[in-house]
């Protein structure tokens, strides 16, 4: 079939709701990484003495998100990924991972979530509590960045009145790779991604589409907001946490 779940993530009941404690947050760490590829999984790095970038993350999701449902995707190297998981979360494991691309890691894990609103985060990113804490339980959102802190290389978005029109390289704020999503823009993400011509799209680009349909999307940059994305052996350097 070309994906794997564990048992755990087959449950019998759906919450809908937009309480921002019944949320899901997916986790995407299936694909390669070609710029990291002889460190193995981005997501096993370890980032300091304590803790692995995974371990990190989670850690930090849990502090500001006490009850999510954390999903997390796998493909490359996925028994280790699964081996060092913590508990507490969710796998499911993209077998298909070298032919498709984050469209089909966000296919797979929506459609074994169990509530309507779901948080979107890279796996190569390293970020602070303050990061997802000005995060509204009604507004769907995007954050990011204008103060160098995602590199000049990375994906930009277009922030006019706080909401974002476009995403495209090249633009001065950078797209931080997260996104919550609830209500419409859950829907339309949800239906782009179940699209099989999408199946080796970047998430950025989904949303690209999304906007074609709804215009704007929130966008936050949280104060005190402390964030790296992880792209190749280089940034290791940074990562004084």
């Amino acid at each position: 079939m070309g994906y794997r779940i564990t048992p755990s993530c087959i449950a019998p009941t759906r919450i809908s709701t937009v309480d921002r404690n019944n949320i899901t947050v997916i986790i995407l760490a299936a694909n390669i990484g070609y710029g990291m590829k002889s460190y193995g999984p981005k997501t096993l790095l370890n980032i300091n003495d304590k803790e692995t970038l995974l371990e990190h993350q989670i850690n930090l999701i849990k502090t500001v998100f006490p009850q999510a449902d954390i999903i997390l995707v796998v493909g490359f190297l996925a028994d280790r990924i699964i081996r060092k998981c913590p508990p507490g979360v969710r796998i499911i494991e993209n077998q298909l991972y070298e032919q498709t691309n984050e469209v089909t890691q966000i296919r797979l894990a929506l459609n074994a979530t169990l509530t309507d609103c779901v948080l979107i985060i890279k796996d190569d990113i390293i970020f602070n509590a303050e990061t997802l804490k000005e995060i509204s339980k009604d507004k769907s959102c995007i954050i990011y960045d204008t103060h160098g802190q995602i590199d000049e290389d990375n994906i930009g978005v277009i922030v006019v009145d706080h909401y974002a029109t476009n995403f495209a390289f090249g633009m001065p704020a950078k797209w931080c790779h997260i996104a919550y999503l609830i209500s419409k823009e859950l829907k339309i993400v949800r239906s782009l991604c179940n699209n099989k011509d999408h199946h080796k799209l970047y998430f950025f680009e989904i949303l690209k589409m999304m906007l074609d349909r709804v215009d704007k999307i929130r966008a936050v940059e949280p104060m005190n907001m402390e964030i790296i994305k992880i792209d190749n052996s280089r940034d290791l350097e940074k990562l004084k946490i």
